[in-house]
């Protein structure tokens, strides 16, 4: 019966934000649209994952070098800023912050409604994978000598999908869902490390708490037994990125042991999404990780 939800589910999650008119983020930051589909086939992002004959040891993150940074930005709805009015989400809000220590930085939002972490690498919606973008934008970086930062919050669609769509959940599902989810950080992370960017990834909330998944007003098939399975699939979720970004010399923000998706002062109507106030706090949790490497 699952099936019968897709249309309505997709109708709620691929929602896309617009900039309004009368607010300009400035020279500096560009937030990526959706573009209309063309007939040019899409580019997959080819997995730089170290194998038992290319073993590649990842560094931790390091100080950046004066002058101005490249930031990059690429997830979900999040991550694009759906439920912030102004459109700048959380991305624009922390340029605000960088630009007065790193004047001239830039940030670019490639955050897309609806994505999980396959269409991140493999693309959506007649689109390209933000991953590919990326790497392209931090090639950029590299040669006009601009240090890069990547900043991955993804997975909260992954789980989503996993119980309104993944038919009868069980222990071997959710055993192969946790798998699939490691790999694909693999990619993300080694493509991005490879690449010459350092990287901040987002440890996630558990969205089975959020008024949206309570009041079943969005992933409507998903049951009360389906929510207490995401719980601790979030967990494992988290326990992977964890692992992944020391594997990857990666560091990490903790938007699990936060109050942001529960609160009423920091939800958007939907019960779903931040809303301004919410996305002012995400933002500064992203500057703490990043000022790290600040010196």
């Amino acid at each position: 019966m699952k099936h019968a939800y897709i249309l309505t589910a997709l109708l709620l999650t691929a929602c896309l934000q617009e900039i309004p008119a009368n607010w300009t983020p400035g020279p500096t930051m560009e937030i990526i649209q959706p573009a209309v589909a063309t007939d040019t086939p899409q580019v997959e992002s080819t997995s730089s994952v170290p194998t038992a004959t290319q073993p590649v040891v990842f560094s931790s993150a390091s100080a950046l070098p004066t002058g101005p940074i490249s930031m990059i930005a690429i997830g979900d709805s999040l991550t694009q800023g759906d439920g912030d009015d102004t459109g700048r989400g959380y991305p624009g809000r922390l340029l605000e912050i960088v630009s007065v220590l790193r004047p001239n930085s830039s940030i670019t939002n490639f955050g897309q409604s609806g994505w999980s972490s396959d269409a991140l690498i493999n693309g959506d919606q007649g689109l390209p994978g933000q991953l590919t973008r990326a790497n392209a934008e931090v090639q950029a970086a590299n040669e006009q000598n601009r240090s890069s930062v990547v900043f991955i919050w993804i997975g909260s669609n992954d789980l989503w999908y996993l119980y309104e769509y993944g038919g009868d959940v069980n222990d071997e599902s959710e055993a192969q869902d946790l798998q699939r989810f490691s790999s694909n950080l693999d990619v993300i992370l080694s493509d991005l490390r490879l690449a010459g960017a350092q990287v901040i990834v987002a440890l996630l909330d558990d969205q089975s708490q959020r008024p949206v998944a309570i009041k079943g007003e969005a992933f409507t098939a998903i049951t009360a037994d389906e929510l207490s399975r995401m719980s601790v699939q979030v967990q494992r979720y988290n326990e992977v990125i964890t692992q992944k970004a020391e594997e990857y010399g990666a560091l990490t923000v903790d938007f699990y042991s936060t109050d942001i998706f529960t609160n009423p002062a920091t939800l958007y109507d939907d019960g779903n999404h931040p809303n301004q106030a919410g996305y002012d706090i995400i933002a500064q949790i992203w500057f703490e990780a990043l000022s790290s490497i600040l010196k």
